[in-house]
């Protein structure tokens, strides 16, 4: 995999790369990873993928077996049995120098164990999503006599990942209006919730305001919180809030429901998670759905909950999906600071996450204008 287009050789030097021998990727594998594993692939070798159970279901697994060896674990398969996936993790590498691109925290859960069996093996960590960001910091402060915790850089929290999660709400949106409009329903004059009101659960909210929907919103965070009812959204106690809502958005990657809440929901309630069904629902409701659960249309089911039903969308997943998870060529950004965070690693702080300085987000961000021509 020598050749790769986009943006990417503009911001690859290969000397930054040059004590990483291999890569292991947690990634979406639905959406366009050519030109992304392309410009990896270029520099280091990849050992192997692990593809995003959320979008595992939409995916060619074929076309990406082509491209390097796939890993099909999840984070319950890793949590059953994580000496298994450690020796996985060893075989791929091959006693290389090896870096991780996480999505979610699907290392956090046996980073101790990785850091003493690989020690300085393992260069460490890039972290895309706040999910996983909040997995890495629990981890952190957790295991804080721990002084050999390998380098973790977060982009999760970059200003170049806000076109990505604008764009990923306006999508979770658009998905979940084309599926009420399969079941006869549209979002206008429907009262609406939004639990999280972070950068995805926002852009939701202004997505269905701007289709007529009554947005009410939550948020355990009372800043954020603030910051809706400043915006003009509404907000009640949780029980409140659910007992109100026609349909639900989930948006806070932190089980933001869970079999407890159920008594609240309005019979015929409609749910989209805006994150996976394990991120974003609880052990005991994702039991229930998976056992208990009818399928009445494509990408819905139903579950009985006494004399109520409630419709799940995509299994819970992230309804985006369905139809491709699109934001366009704006990926490349979160793409490109992921590759050049990679090249940080070596040099990186142990113990504790740290950050691309904003230098080189601006770098990055010239180089994506430049080459998309918008100037």
């Amino acid at each position: 995999m020598q050749k790769f287009a986009g943006f990417f050789p503009s911001i690859i030097d290969p000397v930054r790369y040059e004590n990483i021998d291999s890569v292991l990727i947690v990634m979406h594998a639905n959406v366009e990873f050519n030109n992304f594993l392309g410009a990896l692939g270029s520099v280091i070798r990849i050992a192997g993928v692990i593809p995003k159970a959320s979008s595992k279901k939409f995916a060619n697994l074929n076309i990406l077996k082509r491209y390097c060896p796939v890993l099909d674990v999840d984070r319950e398969k890793i949590l059953l049995n994580p000496g298994k996936f450690i020796d996985a993790v060893d075989g791929l590498t091959q006693n290389e120098r090896f870096a991780i691109i996480d999505m979610g925290g699907y290392f956090s859960h046996v980073a101790v164990d990785l850091a003493k069996k690989f020690n300085d093996r393992l260069i460490g960590v890039v972290e895309d999503t706040e999910n996983g960001h909040q997995k890495y910091e629990t981890l952190i402060s957790h295991n804080h006599s721990f002084k050999n915790l390998f380098p973790v850089i977060s982009v999760a929290r970059s200003s170049l990942k806000e076109p990505e999660d604008s764009l990923v709400g306006q999508a979770i949106v658009f998905s979940a209006e084309a599926i009420l409009r399969s079941h006869g329903l549209i979002l206008l004059g429907k009262r609406v919730g939004v639990i999280g009101f972070g950068k995805i659960g926002r852009s939701i909210a202004f997505s269905l305001l701007s289709r007529g929907a009554r947005v009410d919103v939550f948020d355990s965070n009372p800043i954020l919180l603030t910051l809706a009812l400043s915006l003009g959204f509404h907000t009640s106690l949780r029980a409140e809030f659910l007992k109100s809502v026609d349909i639900l958005f989930c948006a806070t990657g932190n089980k933001s429901l869970s079999y407890i809440d159920v008594v609240n929901f309005k019979n015929g309630l409609h749910i989209f998670c805006a994150t996976s069904s394990d991120d974003e629902l609880s052990v005991c409701l994702r039991n229930k759905i998976a056992l208990s659960s009818t399928p009445v249309k494509n990408h819905t089911c139903k579950i009985s909950l006494g004399s109520k039903s409630v419709y799940f969308h995509n299994g819970g997943n992230s309804v985006n999906f369905v139809h491709g998870a699109v934001v366009d060529r704006f990926i490349e950004l979160v793409q490109g600071e992921i590759i050049y965070s990679m090249g940080s690693l070596y040099d990186a702080p142990k113990n504790t996450i740290s950050y691309l300085p904003d230098a080189d987000k601006q770098f990055i961000a010239e180089k994506w204008i430049s080459h998309h021509q918008y100037l």
